[in-house]
């Protein structure tokens, strides 16, 4: 028998999510596999530990130190949002200015407006990537 087949049948078991013939087919398997033997009693180990974890309950320290990085989260994407709308409408406000006024066919005005425009794409670009990133961050709930 190939054991990779077997490798995951391990904690069905222990979890009873095999069939009766899965069951029976796996308990033939492992009394023959000394690696598989292995495999299922430090998986019952593992299994066992975890039974007997208990959770504490959160305690008033907890949810004032919750409470404050909230408001801090908060507080920060709050400030970021409008440093950034302002960032865009000052960006946007020069632009325009530039490119309305007479000057703007010299080559420093059209350098200048190149510039502004460069700056614009690349910020809405770095913040559409973080946005992004942010929705499918398989990280963003771990803390170190």
């Amino acid at each position: 028998m190939v054991c990779t087949r077997f490798q995951v049948d391990g904690m069905r078991l222990l979890d009873g999510e095999l069939s009766a013939e899965e069951k029976a087919e796996y308990e033939a398997h492992v009394r023959e596999c000394d690696d598989c033997r292995r495999e299922l009693k430090d998986l019952g180990r593992i299994v066992q530990l975890t039974e007997t974890l208990r959770l504490r309950s959160p305690d008033e320290e907890f949810w004032r130190n919750y409470w404050r990085s909230l408001f801090r989260r908060m507080e920060r994407r709050t400030g970021v949002f409008l440093m950034a709308a302002g960032a865009a409408v000052i960006s946007i406000f020069v632009l325009l200015k530039a490119v309305t006024s007479p000057k703007f066919l010299s080559v420093p005005g059209i350098a200048a407006a190149a510039v502004l425009l460069g700056v614009i794409i690349l910020f809405l670009s770095v913040a559409r990537e973080r946005y992004h990133e942010s929705k499918n961050d398989p990280y963003k709930g771990v803390q170190q």
